[in-house]
């Protein structure tokens, strides 16, 4: 080996020992094949290894993959034309080879020094991420800091992890913090209040185990599994809520739940049915605009990977709210209905308790889903029982001596006229099941309909 290339190395090995070890905790051992080396230059501030990017073709769970990692010890992870070039580059190919894209970000954001150049960096990646997102399976990472206009590579993902100590925002933390008051940086902040992250992890172990989950999800068409697929779900019953459900009906150990911080009412997770991927929305009582919003990026994700959608209905419509009415409510539903009416990908809905009005419009209409089920004593109705009862019966509740108890009785009446067999007797469910046969009709349902 020649002297310039040992010492070449030498000094590129010191430059990357850091984000090698990330990369290295994430991707197979020794799988790892690097591009574009030793691109890099040097300025008055001193020597840019790489560029700041470590990229290249790897493996993960014997997976091929393309994989980066925004270098840190360069410039503090920043953004130049050239290091874009490269992320650009590595999303290119990840296209052209049909390769899920994993990006490890932690960058303070982009190198001002190099002006609009820099910006236009951004600009190339953005779109070529843009590119990938629905080609290729998208899963971005925060290790450490996210920075800059890299934030905004959250909406072009399928997942959007953080490890629970990484920093994400869209400016320098201490500009966002001296407006607010407080730091609104944090990856919980992200989880639990902006939802855009869709989930945090302790450390790059635990991050490579969901990645290895979630890719298993989005590219397998089967996965292995030793669950029954003729169990009963004997703990399932009338009251039993959407998680229950999720729990109790597919496979054990196959739930992967995705911005479970934000917006309790929805439900999204990868899953598995008698080892058939499936994506699941879970909806309970009122959806709410960021709801909606939730629901519709996951189906996105799942239209990209072609994964059935399994709905689990108890809604009774949309959140009767002043802000939510005049914030982005009708805005968020209206895309949502968009996205359901578009997929390409086969819908399964169960009823699984009270759902009305928009509820079952956009969930579990026949023009939603291609194959509804609810449960025995779901009620599937026009409007919620108590607000029928007013309408309906509202001169005798007021007459009555116990309104309450008036209320309930009209409540109750409206309900017993609005079953789940009336639904299935007008062909607007096709079957009506007992709770505890509910993993075996959903298994039945998904194999009988997913091309294999």
């Amino acid at each position: 080996m020649s002297t310039g290339l040992k010492n070449a190395l030498s000094s590129y090995a010191r430059a990357t020992k850091k984000v090698r070890e990330v990369v290295d905790a994430v991707v197979d051992e020794q799988s790892f094949v690097e591009l574009n080396a030793f691109m890099g230059g040097a300025n008055e501030l001193g020597e840019y290894k790489g560029e700041g990017v470590y990229c290249g073709l790897a493996t993960i769970d014997d997976r091929d993959v393309a994989v980066l990692a925004v270098n840190p010890e360069v410039f503090s992870g920043g953004i130049s034309r050239r290091s874009a070039d490269k992320i650009a580059g590595i999303a290119k190919r990840a296209c052209d080879a049909g390769l899920p894209l994993i990006s490890l970000i932690d960058s303070a954001g982009a190198r001002v020094m190099e002006g609009v150049d820099a910006l236009d960096g951004y600009g190339a990646i953005l779109s070529a991420y843009c590119r990938a997102y629905g080609s290729v399976p998208v899963i971005t990472a925060v290790t450490g800091k996210c920075y800059g206009m890299l934030t905004y590579l959250s909406g072009c993902s399928d997942m959007f992890i953080a490890v629970e100590k990484a920093k994400i925002s869209t400016a320098a933390p201490l500009i966002i913090s001296g407006e607010s008051g407080k730091d609104v940086s944090g990856a919980n902040t992200h989880y639990k209040t902006s939802g855009v992250v869709t989930n945090v992890v302790k450390d790059v172990t635990e991050l490579r185990a969901l990645i290895v989950k979630a890719l298993s999800a989005m590219c397998d068409s089967v996965i292995e599994t030793e669950d029954d697929p003729n169990r009963t779900c004997d703990e399932l019953n009338y009251a039993s809520g959407v998680r229950a459900v999720l729990s109790a009906a597919f496979d054990a150990g196959s739930v992967t739940e995705l911005r479970g911080g934000v917006a309790s009412e929805a439900v999204t997770a990868f899953a598995t049915l008698d080892g058939i991927p499936v994506a699941v929305v879970g909806v309970s009582g009122k959806l709410t605009s960021r709801g909606a919003a939730k629901i519709a990026d996951f189906l996105n994700t799942a239209d990209n990977a072609g994964m059935p959608v399994v709905n689990l209905v108890a809604c009774t419509g949309t959140v009767a709210d002043a802000g939510e009415e005049t914030g982005s409510l009708i805005r968020n539903v209206s895309d949502l209905i968009y996205t359901y009416d578009n997929l390409g990908v086969v819908g399964v809905t169960l009823i699984c308790g009270k759902t009305s009005g928009s509820g079952y419009a956009i969930f579990a209409s026949k023009s939603a889903c291609d194959y509804v089920v609810a449960w025995e004593k779901a009620s599937v109705s026009p409007m919620e029982s108590k607000s029928a009862a007013y309408m309906l019966y509202g001169k005798e509740i007021a007459k009555a001596k116990n309104k309450s108890a008036a209320e309930r009785k009209f409540a109750k009446v409206y309900a017993d006229e609005n079953t789940a067999m009336d639904a299935a007797e007008d062909g607007c469910v096709d079957m009506v099941i007992y709770p505890a046969h509910t993993r075996q009709y959903l298994i039945a349902t998904v194999r009988s309909m997913v091309k294999r």
